[in-house]
């Protein structure tokens, strides 16, 4: 297999995904010469790798095994796929955010520290909620009006410091990734996501799950210093997750964690790469919308969205100034997440009583500043 090591600066034609693939091992067509590397891009019957120690190499897509050509053929599809997401998408310019108010508060009191919302993909008008640590390992469900729709345990997971929760669809199933990622003494090397199938829920009677099967657990460290992180969101585009750390110096740090192509053992790590930093304070939330150009993350004071164009990374977006969004009055909001209109935004706190907020899209841009 001829490996022909390049400089970033020459792959600028390829396809650079926002995250960077799985290590996995590649073959050539004869089985005997093999290389361990990660998937980066694919131009002109060329796939470009980036080894373990950084470097970048060109491999011609004719000289791989059969199995590794299939598995370029299917990350072209995916690509193909999330372009044609993106061509589709509204103009993230067009939308613009009114007035914040309260909608209700909500009627279960054991959710007394909402520390992240999602909005269920399975039945609009629903919501998911967690409290922060010291809690169970549990998430709420409830609607627009504040009504108790039920709760389901994770099975066999412990709640250490759970701090965001995020909603997305696969193959046509609607999953829930909740974040253990709280490290506020930045002593954990190793935090968890956890991965469940969103519950069947009836709007009015609720869900009835007891015991939520836990689909994976994901393991992971970040590629530079231990990190405090209160802020988790999908791309709906690749399964990217994203993460946006709290930093005690004010920029805030955008690690990027590609989705694993298989179940990691439980020993193993992946390892969240840093993409970008963000001149956000504190970040205490955050979510990507629905059509994967918009990202919104949350302060104590404000929201602050950033959008990405066509083809773009995330890497790209973030660097840009983003648009401040005003929030309403909160005692210590640390959570958001678009509806499933793929626009308006909603809001809880972590203080009793838990109020639920929402900031719809209106037609001017007066509540933009």
């Amino acid at each position: 297999m001829l490996l022909r090591i390049v400089s970033a600066g020459v792959v600028l034609g390829f396809f650079l995904p926002a995250a960077w693939g799985e290590t996995r091992t590649w073959t050539d067509q004869t089985g005997k010469l093999q290389v361990e590397a990660e998937y980066v891009g694919f131009s002109v019957n060329q796939v470009v790798l980036r080894r373990p120690l950084g470097d970048l190499v060109i491999v011609p897509v004719d000289e791989l095994s059969r199995d590794d050509r299939r598995y370029v053929d299917e990350q072209v599809r995916q690509k193909q796929a999330r372009d044609d997401a993106l061509q589709h998408a509204a103009d993230p310019a067009a939308i613009h955010y009114g007035r914040g108010r309260q909608l209700a508060i909500l009627a279960n009191r054991a959710i007394d520290e909402s520390s992240g919302i999602a909005a269920s993909r399975r039945a609009p008008g629903v919501f998911w909620t967690h409290n922060d640590s010291g809690d169970d390992a549990r998430i709420f469900a409830f609607d627009t009006r504040g009504r108790d729709l039920g709760a389901c345990r994770l099975d066999g997971v412990d709640a250490y410091d759970w701090e965001d929760i995020a909603s997305f669809t696969w193959n046509g199933k609607s999953y829930l990734l909740i974040g253990d990622t709280g490290n506020n003494g930045l002593a954990a090397a190793v935090q968890m996501l956890h991965v469940v199938e969103e519950p069947a829920i009836d709007p009015d009677r609720g869900v009835a799950c007891g015991q939520l099967p836990v689909v994976q657990t994901i393991y992971f460290s970040y590629e530079d210093d231990h990190r405090n992180c209160e802020a988790v969101a999908v791309d709906p585009t690749d399964h990217t997750v994203v993460l946006a750390t709290k930093e005690r110096s004010g920029d805030c740090l955008i690690y990027a964690l590609a989705w694993p192509e298989k179940q990691p053992k439980p020993t193993t790590a992946l390892i969240a790469r840093r993409i970008a930093s963000a001149k956000v304070p504190s970040v205490t939330g955050m979510d990507i919308a629905p059509d994967g150009r918009r990202a919104v993350l949350l302060t104590y004071l404000s929201a602050f969205e950033f959008t990405r164009a066509l083809n773009e990374p995330w890497s790209a977006a973030f660097s840009r100034p983003p648009r401040e969004i005003a929030v309403p009055d909160r005692l210590q909001g640390e959570s958001i997440c678009y509806g499933a209109d793929g626009n308006t935004l909603y809001l809880t706190s972590e203080k009793l009583p838990t109020p639920l907020f929402e900031i719809p899209v209106k037609n001017d841009a007066s509540a933009i500043r």
